[in-house]
């Protein structure tokens, strides 16, 4: 890689942020692979000048050469002038991505939760009147993502029509409106 940072830049290692000047030959930093993260290991480390880049949301110091993404691909960023960027922070290139399993599975797990399912920015949610519904669609869930399902008990208002009400979630969080405490690790959910 012929790309550089100026040195107090912070730098995503694998063991944690850095600034750019800890990094030495050896250092096993986080980089993007077409658009997943992916490990690196350092295997060299020069002095290089450097430019300035300004945009409307910040303005960072990095080598002439180093390669920022644009509309029209990866530019230099001497060259940039004029371009749009796109970045993201820092902290959050080392996140795990979810990775789903194709299959049949897959299929039920969509298919269930576009149906009847809700989708939150930190969940999904499946709320049924059939037990054996909801352990499927637990099954399901967890088979695809590979994120843990378990089945939770769900309390309706008074006047509400149905009965062993279940609800199917994968997620760390349930939405506020929810009438159940919820769990911290993905659940898939029953009334009894």
């Amino acid at each position: 890689m012929i790309d550089g940072l100026p040195s107090k830049q912070t730098v995503n290692a694998v063991g944690g942020r850095l600034q750019a000047r800890e990094i030495a030959v050896g250092t096993r930093l986080w980089t993007l692979d077409g658009s997943r993260a992916a490990q690196t290991t350092v295997t060299d480390v020069t002095a290089r000048a450097a430019v300035e880049v300004v945009t409307s949301h910040a303005a960072f110091t990095v080598s002439g050469d180093f390669l920022l993404a644009t509309p029209g691909g990866w530019t230099r960023a001497e060259d940039a002038t004029g371009s749009t960027v796109a970045w993201t922070h820092a902290r959050k290139l080392c996140r795990e991505r979810l990775t789903f399993r194709m299959g049949y599975a897959f299929g039920y797990f969509v298919g269930a939760t576009c149906a009847d399912g809700t989708v939150g920015r930190n969940y999904v949610s499946l709320v049924v009147n059939d037990e054996a519904f909801a352990t499927r669609y637990a099954r399901s869930l967890t088979e695809a993502t590979g994120l843990e399902a378990r089945l939770q008990p769900v309390v309706r208002p008074s006047g509400y029509l149905g009965r062993g009400m279940s609800r199917a979630s994968g997620s760390g969080w349930c939405p506020p409106t929810s009438p159940t405490p919820c769990a911290s690790t993905p659940a898939a959910t029953r009334t009894t």
